[in-house]
């Protein structure tokens, strides 16, 4: 598929090296002005509308956040941003690969204080088919997000070891994460403000993942991932590919 999208959308976002590895070594990383700004407002109107259209399979997670899924396939604004250039460019090069594929997108709604809760800590490899480490995550606010509207923190070095992703989200994942973190000596790294058209992008919300090999998909270990198979990967079996027309594959010119 070839897919055309306005200019700034097909505009490379530059990372340096030390970017790379920063990411690579830590497991995410924040990019500043990766939505371009002259985009931002329409794109919200767009997601707003998308997420109407598809409230009624809206998800809630425990009053932490609710969320719908993949917009990019009924609104031509949402498709233009996730499937550009911009974007999956940024993801093929945090990865080490040419080209990815799109494994879905997510919109995330939180509540304000009093109406909402925390989000636990968690890993999102329980919820995800797919066998390997090529995935990552491409989280933007479509507002600005101060530290005390609780932007997105991580666990350095944490996408090295699957040991939470036996557990969904949950204040039993919250939990063992942070007795994994004081266990572990590992580093938190704290929430950082985000202005709107701001990325986090984190190992394992728009997903992708690396398209060069051919991605098994991995036999459903727990019941989010078998739905998630069926959802996403649509008559893919496990150990066959994870290629379906719900992911289309982002090709970059070769060298």
């Amino acid at each position: 598929m070839v897919f055309n999208t306005r200019f700034a959308l097909a505009e490379d976002y530059d990372l340096c090296q030390s970017q790379v590895d920063e990411y690579q070594n830590n497991g995410h990383i924040l990019l500043r002005n990766v939505i371009p700004e002259s985009e931002i407002a329409e794109l919200r109107t767009a997601v707003l509308r998308a997420h109407e259209a598809l409230k009624a399979e809206e998800e809630d997670f425990q009053k932490a956040f609710r969320i719908t899924q993949n917009l990019w396939e009924i609104n031509d604004t949402v498709r233009a941003h996730v499937l550009s250039k911009r974007y999956t460019g940024i993801a093929a090069k945090l990865l080490g690969c040419r080209d990815v594929r799109i494994y879905h997108d997510l919109t995330f709604f939180k509540e304000g204080l009093g109406k909402g809760k925390a989000t636990p800590w968690h890993q999102d490899g329980h919820y995800w088919p797919l066998d390997t480490e090529g995935c990552i995550t491409l989280w933007v606010p479509l507002i600005d997000c101060p530290v005390d509207m609780g932007p997105m923190s991580f666990v350095s070095g944490s996408h090295l070891n699957k040991n939470a992703e036996h557990l969904p989200i949950s204040d039993e994942s919250d939990e063992y994460i942070r007795n994994l973190v004081e266990k572990e000596n590992l580093t938190m790294a704290p929430a950082q403000h985000m202005n709107a058209g701001d990325a986090t992008l984190i190992a394992f919300a728009i997903a992708y993942y690396d398209a060069d090999a051919t991605v098994p998909i991995q036999p459903p270990t727990n019941e989010r991932r078998a739905a998630n198979l069926a959802r996403w990967f649509p008559g893919a079996i496990p150990g066959g590919p994870a290629a379906t027309e719900k992911n289309p594959a982002i090709l970059f010119p070769c060298d």
